[in-house]
């Protein structure tokens, strides 16, 4: 009697009746379970890249290896190789050692690729060889713990931080969606603008659509515009950029064309009078100009612009009894120092003689808390007589007719940027105004006021 054999494995199946069946069993049944269960089988030859497993009825094949050992010791894979099983329901274990990123499929079904220098479990399904596991409960139902995530490229994920201000710098973890939102909405630049009209100033005399104006005669000074540039605790700075739209005018009958001025007075009003350490003097006073020069520099070490600004005084005393008004700051990072120019209000000796003596800054003059500082950058400081100062200059020549009558047009005028940095008050909004005054450099002329733009940036950092 003839032994038959399993159609899926190919195990010997001893007839009825046969008296051999002992050899069948051994050799047909338990050794090809064994090499089905645990067995392994190593393929080493290529044709055009591609190897079709061996099959056999009860005796050793390929195809019934639990485990398929991919090697390439003669170099015949030119190319990424394909190894073709039978379509019949089987898995396999494949380690890939090939040199070779392989394909296991079947003949006409769709496979796996294994790339080379790795394993993985792939089942025939009879049709197409697909992966062992594409989903697993443990993973959807509980959390995946792991000491590290390491792809294919980059840097090794070792946690992921819940950090709003990113103060650990980690090159290793990775940040929660709360902690970006946060990062994000404490930095960068935030923006605003409005516009400005004298309301206050409409009297009953206004109707129709025609907004309201202020007309500041000769020699006088009015507030145009009050407002708040709105800080947060991340402030480093904020940039004001103003727009006056308005009519300079002379009355009466003129001669000739005649220059017509007017000044504009930026203020902010103080939340601290104490002033803020900047570190200490590394180059003393250097005096610019003749014997006769009010003017001195200074440097510090590192760069320290970001807290200085149009307001800004100095003093080598945090209370400002001999504070000196600062003209400008630039830092120098060949040196990595900031050079500081100063008013002295005298040609006598400066503050800083020599070295080591701590600078201290205000950015709001070292004046009592809710007194107005005006930004004086653009013109000279009256040092004595914070009244008298002025943020910018506006002249004009004005055209006459052949008549001598002025020739009045509306402008727009577009002032410099200015830098406005948090007192020693702390934080949050810093109240602002605008005056301005007529006719104070020329004596003549007349300013009519209609709008003002603030275009205010806060710029800040975590």
């Amino acid at each position: 009697m003839s032994t038959s054999y399993t159609t899926i494995l190919k195990l010997g199946k001893p007839a009825s009746g046969d008296t051999g069946w002992g050899n069948v069993v051994n050799n047909e049944v338990t050794s090809m379970l064994e090499e089905a269960i645990a067995g392994k089988a190593t393929i080493n030859t290529w044709s055009t890249n591609s190897h079709t497993l061996t099959t056999a009825n009860g005796a050793t094949s390929e195809s019934r290896a639990a485990v398929l050992v991919l090697t390439d010791t003669g170099s015949q894979l030119s190319g990424a190789g394909t190894v073709i099983v039978p379509t019949a329901t089987k898995l396999y274990g494949v380690i890939n050692t090939s040199g070779q990123n392989v394909t296991v499929k079947t003949a006409s079904g769709t496979g796996i690729v294994v790339k080379n220098a790795k394993q993985a479990n792939v089942v025939c399904d009879g049709t197409n060889v697909v992966e062992q596991t594409n989903y697993s409960n443990f993973l959807v139902a509980a959390a995946m713990q792991s000491d590290s995530l390491v792809l294919a490229s980059g840097a090794t994920v070792t946690g992921i931080a819940d950090e709003d201000t990113m103060s650990s710098n980690s090159a290793t973890k990775l940040a929660t969606q709360q902690s970006i939102k946060a990062y994000t909405d404490a930095t960068g630049s935030i923006r605003k603008t409005e516009r400005i009209y004298p309301w206050a100033s409409a009297g009953s005399s206004l109707s129709g659509s025609t907004p309201p104006t202020i007309t500041i005669t000769d020699g006088n000074t009015t507030t145009v515009g009050t407002f708040d540039l709105q800080g947060t605790s991340s402030t480093i700075y904020q940039e004001l950029d103003l727009t006056l739209t308005g009519q300079i005018i002379i009355t009466g009958t003129l001669s000739e064309p005649t220059n017509a001025d007017v000044e504009v007075r930026v203020q902010r009003k103080s939340k601290g009078a104490t002033g803020t350490g900047i570190g200490a003097v590394t180059v003393a006073d250097t005096k610019l100009g003749g014997s006769s020069a009010y003017w001195y520099s200074i440097a510090v070490a590192g760069d320290q612009t970001n807290k200085i600004d149009a307001f800004s005084y100095l003093d080598d005393a945090a209370d400002g009894a001999s504070k000196k008004p600062i003209q400008n700051a630039t830092y120098d990072d060949g040196t990595d120092r900031t050079t500081i120019v100063y008013n002295n209000g005298a040609s006598s000796a400066g503050l800083f003689s020599g070295t080591g003596g701590t600078v201290y800054i205000s950015s709001s003059g070292f004046e009592s808390t809710d007194t107005w500082v005006t930004a004086t950058p653009y013109v000279n400081r009256n040092v004595s007589t914070e009244a008298a100062n002025e943020t910018f200059s506006i002249n004009k020549v004005i055209p006459i007719t052949s008549a001598g009558a002025a020739v009045a047009s509306i402008n727009q005028f577009v002032l410099p940027k200015l830098k406005v940095v948090p007192d020693s008050g702390g934080a949050g909004d810093i109240e602002m105004r605008v005056q301005i005054q007529a006719g104070r450099g020329s004596a003549v002329g007349q300013f009519t006021f209609y709008s003002m733009q603030v275009d205010q940036t806060n710029v800040t950092r975590p």
